[in-house]
């Protein structure tokens, strides 16, 4: 009976925090209903790396801080924020394509290499932007995020993958501890 309560409670937690589509009941939990279990999961995890998004907790932010037009941008959601940061972050290094997602995008990891290289060019490894296989240029910019402190979120295969989650939690960190 306990379980079932707890279950009842993490449901409804979920949704309190901001969980979208919590839409999952202690059935789908006793079921094992993967999908759903996993989707709360990520929306937890989610909320919790988005929660300082914002010009007061994240003052990396008030960089995009130009005009008007980019602070009323600022009330965008949190994943449209990141991508405006990113891409914001690549101009001013002089990379000439605009990131508007976190799957294809990012596939290359060019864009990815150019950002911390913008970040932190006391890490950077010039070869990495002339490697051509793509999985190993991921790998070289997860060194990269290594020696700035990042956290990994993801593998090279994740970024290849163009895994839209994990790419936006990568992000995420790279704005909050950057």
């Amino acid at each position: 009976m306990r379980f079932l309560t707890g279950l009842g409670v993490l449901s409804r937690s979920a949704k309190t925090i901001g969980c979208t589509d919590a839409n999952i009941g202690t059935q789908d939990f006793i079921e094992g209903r993967r999908h759903l279990v996993l989707g709360v999961i990520y929306q937890i995890i989610k909320v919790q790396l988005m929660a300082d998004l914002n010009l007061k907790n994240t003052p990396q932010l008030v960089e995009l801080v130009g005009d008007i037009k980019v602070v009323e941008e600022l009330s965008l959601p949190p994943e449209k924020i990141l991508l405006r940061w990113m891409s914001f972050q690549l101009k001013k290094g002089g990379y000439s394509k605009t990131v508007t997602n976190f799957s294809y995008d990012v596939k290359d990891a060019e864009a990815y290499a150019h950002l911390l290289n913008v970040l932190a060019p006391e890490h950077s490894n010039p070869s990495t932007l002339k490697v051509k296989d793509t999985l190993e240029r991921a790998k070289l910019v997860l060194e990269h995020a290594d020696k700035m402190g990042c956290k990994r979120y993801l593998t090279a295969k994740d970024i290849v993958d163009g895994s839209p989650n994990l790419n936006l939690a990568f992000v995420a960190h790279i704005v909050q501890h950057r």
